[in-house]
């Protein structure tokens, strides 16, 4: 086997690592849609994202077989957020490969973290599929906890039972998204979220790159509910979907929110059933979506009431670092 040589990651790396996805997705049966090249290019130009001094790959005969990132999420608050990204070649899944990489990810978060010193704590957040069965295990063996777990649901829409329509609260309207809303939304969708787990306030700059301004962000099957007068926004539903070539697609329900004082009012139900209709008569065949089982919606059972069914979970594992010692640099082999 050649020797294996360790260096950062660039993106001129991205067909390279989508192959190396293609094989470690298929392996450990996601069941999401493989980034491609494009998709992974996007990703190591996220905000975030040092890819000089917060990346690494190993690489043997000319193709990787691991990487890892530790992104730097954007917002202030009492705790500062990396977040891993970590895939290994089947062949290639030793305790001293992965251990390596996990060493390199404390001690890289921990020096990007002291580079800031602003006085805020540090935690390192990374998720698990359920067949990571193998990546899990090293993270508890590292001393990382298992914080919440996520369900991946989905409904077929090409089954012929009908979506039933939305009963549309009085003095509403729902629209599509469209751009001259996008400010407004990222500072809804921020007082959403503020009291939410593992919430941090998006910049322009994130909501940007990860939501409205992705090429997988589809403008017109998202919506929001407006106050006919006021215009403003009362609830929303932001949605993507994977560039594929398969003829079953999928709308990726991403990102949606409520006003907290209009919760129980029945505003997501009705912009949930509207999208699911528009996503049948667009052609979709599947609505999916990952929530947080904590979720008061996905905890009261309104998703299985609206006829989606679990398929996939997720866990949250986080680990805050109380090591001090500056990043090693990995050696030529693991």
């Amino acid at each position: 086997m050649a020797e294996a040589r360790w260096r950062p990651l660039a993106v001129t790396d991205a067909a390279s690592v989508a192959a190396l996805l293609t094989v470690c997705e298929a392996a450990d049966g996601v069941g999401v849609a493989v980034r491609g090249a494009d998709g992974v290019h996007e990703n190591l130009n996220a905000s975030g994202i040092d890819l000089d001094g917060g990346t690494a790959s190993v690489w043997c005969g000319g193709e990787p077989v691991a990487y890892a990132t530790t992104c730097i999420r954007e917002g202030a608050g009492p705790v500062r957020q990396l977040t891993l990204d970590i895939a290994v070649h089947p062949a290639h899944r030793a305790p001293a490969m992965v251990q390596r990489l996990l060493e390199w990810c404390r001690d890289t978060g921990v020096r990007r973290h002291r580079e800031l010193s602003d006085g805020t704590l540090l935690e390192l957040h990374v998720r698990t599929h359920h067949g990571q069965a193998w990546l899990a295990e090293a993270l508890d063996t590292a001393g990382y906890r298992r914080e919440r777990i996520h369900w991946g649901m989905r409904l077929d829409l090409g089954t012929p039972q009908p979506i039933a329509a939305p009963a549309m609260p009085l003095g509403t309207a729902i629209v599509p998204f469209d751009d001259a809303f996008d400010a407004q939304l990222l500072a809804a969708r921020n007082v959403i979220f503020a009291d939410h787990w593992g919430s941090l306030p998006m910049t322009t700059r994130t909501w940007r790159h990860t939501i409205t301004g992705s090429p997988h962000f589809r403008p017109g099957s998202s919506f929001l509910l407006l106050s006919e007068h006021e215009q403003e926004i009362l609830c929303y539903l932001m949605c993507t979907e994977l560039t594929d070539t398969r003829t079953d697609r999928e709308l990726y329900l991403a990102n949606a929110g409520t006003q907290p004082a209009l919760h129980g009012k029945g505003l997501y139900r009705a912009v949930f059933t509207h999208t699911l209709a528009r996503a049948r008569a667009q052609g979709y065949r599947w609505a999916v979506l990952d929530v947080d089982s904590k979720n008061p919606m996905a905890a009261g059972g309104f998703y299985e009431r609206m006829g989606l069914r679990r398929f996939r979970t997720w866990t949250t594992h986080v680990h805050s670092p109380s090591g001090t010692a500056p990043p090693t640099v990995p050696s030529a082999s693991p």
